[in-house]
């Protein structure tokens, strides 16, 4: 399993979720995604859970099978997810 965060390099550096890989929406709105495997379990997240919302979408139109939209940071962290 993934854990994707999906705002700025600026947001992810002010705090993220432990382990979580940086990929910014911005990138996707372009055309890229992150090289791993299409079937892969991925949990994306952003500041409120809109952005995840959108990439997630994105992520399933070119392919992706096993994604999941974890919301904000904020419900990452009430879900068990340590910063």
């Amino acid at each position: 399993m993934r854990i994707i965060d999906v705002r700025t390099k600026e947001e992810y550096d002010d705090g993220h979720i432990k382990d979580a890989e940086l990929f910014d929406i911005m990138d996707m709105m372009y055309g890229k995604f992150p090289e791993i495997p299409k079937d892969e379990e991925i949990i994306l997240y952003c500041e409120s859970g809109s952005r995840a919302t959108i990439a997630k979408s994105m992520m399933e139109q070119n392919g992706f099978k096993n994604v999941k939209n974890g919301g904000g940071i904020d419900d990452m962290i009430s879900n068990g997810y340590k910063c």
